[in-house]
């Protein structure tokens, strides 16, 4: 279940207007939360990364690994991509992570090298890569360099992880104000988790506090994280 845009925005602007900090308008609450969610989503990569080197021996920690794999499963994708014959570098769209990738016809595993490592196999000719042992470097956000390039038409399987949908408050102004249309097109709901939901809340009161220059925003954002945090922890 994803998180409702609406309940968010009229939480951050409840607390807003209690703490008399100023008005929120729809254009700075959709362009933070879309930052916020992008944000909460970047961490779970760290986190699941985190929780993995750490004991597994421990309860904790596996209802940690198993809870950040319950949000980001919602974002995996297994699709295949035709690479043309002599091309190296493709575009996997929408790519936020990219788990794994496999030739399809002979269903073999290509390695993640870093620019630096595949610096180094590639001068090297026991470690440069080989269409049996083939390679890829990630560059910029969806792309990808396969190593070494293909000399024939290839299809490749990938499971990756997508960018969250931008959230859009949308709405429609009446006499002056605006006022909330969920049936318009342009309204689009959180991709996170429902859990999600009062981190959201908190990050983004962080984020407009700092546009709308009220700093007890960003405080009042800070000390309701922290709580949260401290509650998951108890």
């Amino acid at each position: 279940m994803a998180v409702n845009v609406n309940k968010v925005y009229n939480k951050v602007l409840a607390i807003s207007n209690k703490e008399q900090r100023g008005y929120i308008t729809p254009q700075e609450f959709n362009l933070m939360a879309d930052k916020a969610q992008r944000e909460i989503y970047g961490n779970y990569f760290h986190d699941y990364k985190t929780a993995l080197m750490k004991s597994k021996n421990q309860t904790n920690f596996a209802d940690e690994i198993e809870m950040l794999e319950r949000k980001m499963d919602v974002f995996k994708v297994s699709s295949t991509i035709t690479v043309p014959i002599d091309t190296a570098e493709v575009n996997i769209p929408n790519a936020y992570f990219v788990e794994s990738l496999r030739k399809k016809d002979a269903n073999i595993k290509y390695t993640k090298l870093s620019r630096e490592e595949n610096l180094y196999a590639e001068a090297n000719p026991l470690t440069k890569a080989t269409t049996s042992r083939p390679t890829y470097v990630k560059t910029g956000s969806m792309g990808i360099i396969l190593y070494p390039t293909p000399t024939v038409e290839t299809e490749i399987d990938c499971e990756y992880f997508t960018q969250p949908s931008p959230p859009m408050w949308g709405y429609v102004v009446v006499k002056g104000r605006p006022l909330y249309n969920g049936s318009s097109t342009s309204t689009t709901h959180f991709s996170l988790h429902a859990s999600e939901e009062e981190n959201l809340v908190n990050r983004i009161l962080q984020l407009c506090g700092v546009i709308i220059q009220k700093p007890g925003l960003v405080e009042i954002g800070m000390q309701e994280r922290a709580a949260a945090k401290q509650e998951q922890n108890d």
